[in-house]
């Protein structure tokens, strides 16, 4: 019985630090989102299809907030998307503006 107890708390403790260490590098070395892309990519229907020559949602919106490919880039989401992509650009741009 005591050696079990042992077990438990010996991985109870290792778990405890790892979960420390894991929180604090997550701090430590995070990496900060263009908030345009973020946007953009919220808008996305995130379908996934590739039906805009990328193989997914991410790769797109951070094309389009890039400037290297148009507005109009996902073709799932239409006009419609493309419209919302616009006046966060414009957004954006009236924010840089500032």
């Amino acid at each position: 019985m005591r050696d079990i107890i042992i077990s438990v708390l010996t991985i109870g403790g290792f778990g405890a630090i790892f979960g420390l260490l894991l929180g604090v590098f997550n701090e430590k070395f995070k990496v900060e989102e263009d908030p345009l892309f973020k946007a953009i990519y919220e808008v996305l229907p995130h379908g996934e299809c590739g039906a805009c020559g990328f193989p997914g949602c991410h790769p797109c919106a951070q094309a389009i907030a890039e400037g290297t490919v148009p507005l109009t880039a996902c073709v799932v989401g239409g006009d419609e998307v493309a419209q919302k992509i616009k006046k966060i650009l414009a957004q954006q741009k009236a924010m840089s503006m500032n």
